[in-house]
């Protein structure tokens, strides 16, 4: 693929996805009937294919780690919580599986890690102690486990533009927190914060993937 086809294919793929993601925003805020709900996964599943179509050079595993997202969404959409869970978290386990390799642990990033560890893991016993123990409840504490190794495996990693790979990180974190706090609460336009972050980060990603220049990076 020629550097002018690649630029083409990730505009036209990028435009793809905000249409679709306008189109998801539109029906869920201005459409009193929610027929079109998997709508919610045809952005992320674009950026899969984008992702896919750089995989030579960026890996397979975003791609991969896009495509469960996608399956996610939709469980997610039909109200299949469990189902959504298990393909979020095997999401995250291919993100970690692609950020890991390349990873350094200075000092600056243990202290990082830690603080972003223990902040996760209070808010998530917070969550699960105000919440019936239920089969629920074991998912979300196990979805908390991967999501901190996803977000101390970004951390950690030692690509170029590392920063963009935390920033993405951290924003799934924050749009998996908003979820968790609609167990115990309500959020004004939690939607909004959910999507906008998450999709956001899934971008971050999967741009990040389309622009490596060598499989090793």
């Amino acid at each position: 693929m020629t550097s002018s086809s690649k630029k083409i294919w990730r505009w036209g793929t990028s435009v793809i996805f905000f249409t679709l993601a306008v189109l998801f925003f539109y029906q869920k805020l201005c459409i009193e009937e929610h027929t079109w709900r998997w709508v919610i996964a045809l952005p992320t599943l674009t950026l899969a294919v984008m992702a896919l179509r750089f995989s030579r050079k960026g890996g397979i595993l975003i791609p991969a780690a896009l495509l469960a997202s996608a399956v996610g969404d939709y469980y997610g959409s039909e109200g299949i919580f469990l189902l959504q869970v298990l393909f979020f978290a095997i999401a995250h386990i291919f993100y970690i599986s692609d950020f890991a390799p390349r990873r350094k642990g200075t000092k600056g990033r243990i202290v990082a890690a830690e603080i972003f560890s223990a902040a996760v893991a209070m808010y998530v016993a917070l969550i699960i102690s105000k919440i019936p123990f239920s089969i629920n409840t074991i998912a979300i504490g196990l979805y908390a486990i991967i999501i901190i190794a996803m977000g101390c495996s970004a951390i950690f990693q030692q690509r170029e533009h590392r920063g963009w790979y935390i920033a993405a990180a951290m924003l799934f974190c924050f749009s998996d927190g908003v979820i968790a706090y609609g167990f115990v609460g309500e959020i004004p336009h939690a939607t909004l914060w959910i999507m906008t972050t998450y999709y956001a980060a899934q971008f971050i990603f999967a741009q990040l993937a389309a622009s490596r220049s060598n499989q090793s990076n």
